[in-house]
C-alpha cells in the first residue's frame, strides 16, 4: 500500500458484506479467486436470516477482516440507551472471545443510527463506524458515520433520493446526480464509482448482503464486478479497518466528534 500525506489523493477500493449468512463464504471464494480486500460485518444471532458457524467464521477471519455488528443485529435507533450498549458492547466480547483477536471495524444494523448509536460504538473501542449512506467516496469528517459508493441491490431514483433526503445525506444527493447520473443498477453504479475514483481519488465502497445475492440470482453479476475490480491495478485494495486507521492517522489531533461529546453522557453508570 502506497503512503500519502492525503488518503483522499489516493484511489481506495474497498467491500463490505453485512450479515453473516452462510451464503458469504460463496462470496469469500469470489474475493479470494480475484486476490481482493474485504471487511464482513457478522452479529452473534439474526432473527431475520441464518448466521454462519463459529468455526466457519473463524476460518473466514484468516483471510478477511470481521467487524462487529451487534449482538443481535437490531434497528438501535429503537432500542433503550442500555440496550443499545449491550448490543454493541456485548456483541463486541462475543466477536473477540470467538475469533481470538480484536475487532476494530463496526456497522450499525440496517444502517440505524445516531450521535448515541455513534458515541456508544465509539466508547466500546471500535475505532470507525459504517453506514448505509449511498454515493459516497471521499473520506469523512467523523470516523462514525463512513458512508459507501453502491450497495449490490437495485434502487429507484425516488428511493434513492428519498432516503438520502432523510439521511441528511445531501452530498449523497449531489453525487447521484453529478456522479452516477441516476443509475439504478447497481452493477452501473458502482463502475461509475469506480471510473470517478480512479480519475479523482477517493473510496469506492461496495457493500453487499449475499442473501440478497443468492434471492436475485446475481453470482455471476457479482463475479462481473469483483473482476472489473481485480483488472484496475491503479486502485489500492483495502479492508474498511484500514481505512478507519489511516482516518485516525491522518487526524493525528482527536477530532471533536458528536460520538466523543456524548460517549460518557450515555454510557449506563452500571457500565461504566
Amino acid at each position: 500500500m502506497r503512503a500519502s500525506s492525503d488518503p483522499n489523493n489516493q484511489a481506495f477500493v474497498t467491500i463490505s458484506v453485512d450479515d453473516g449468512h452462510p451464503a458469504d463464504l460463496r462470496v469469500a471464494e469470489l474475493l479470494a479467486k480475484y486476490n481482493l480486500a474485504a471487511t464482513f460485518y457478522i452479529p452473534a444471532h439474526n432473527p431475520e436470516n441464518p448466521v454462519m458457524s463459529a468455526t466457519q467464521m473463524r476460518e473466514l477471519s484468516q483471510r478477511f477482516e470481521v467487524g462487529g455488528h451487534t449482538l443481535n443485529h437490531l434497528p438501535l435507533s429503537s432500542l433503550p440507551t442500555d440496550e443499545v450498549w449491550r448490543e454493541i458492547s456485548e456483541g463486541k466480547d462475543w466477536l473477540e472471545n470467538s475469533l481470538g483477536k480484536p475487532a476494530r471495524s463496526f456497522c450499525y444494523p440496517m444502517g440505524k443510527y445516531g450521535s448515541r448509536a455513534a458515541a456508544l460504538v465509539k466508547k466500546a473501542g471500535f475505532v470507525g463506524a459504517r453506514t448505509c449512506q449511498l454515493n459516497l467516496h471521499d473520506f469523512p469528517d467523523d470516523p462514525f458515520a463512513w458512508g459507501v459508493s453502491t450497495q449490490a441491490h437495485n434502487h429507484g431514483r425516488a428511493v434513492q433520493i428519498r432516503h438520502a433526503l432523510l439521511e441528511r445525506n445531501f452530498q449523497g444527493v449531489l453525487n447521484f446526480l453529478g456522479v452516477y447520473r441516476f443509475a439504478t443498477d447497481w452493477d452501473a453504479h458502482f463502475r461509475r464509482a469506480l471510473d470517478r475514483v480512479q480519475t479523482h481519488g477517493g473510496i469506492a465502497h461496495l457493500y453487499l448482503h449475499s442473501w440478497e445475492i443468492d434471492q436475485f440470482d446475481e453470482w455471476h453479476k457479482l463475479e462481473s464486478v469483483l473482476r472489473s475490480i481485480s483488472q484496475r491495478e491503479s486502485l489500492i485494495r483495502v479492508t474498511n479497518g484500514e481505512l478507519f486507521a489511516m482516518w485516525g492517522a491522518r487526524n493525528r489531533v482527536p477530532a471533536v466528534t458528536e460520538a466523543g461529546k456524548q460517549a460518557k453522557l450515555l454510557i449506563p453508570k452500571k457500565h461504566e
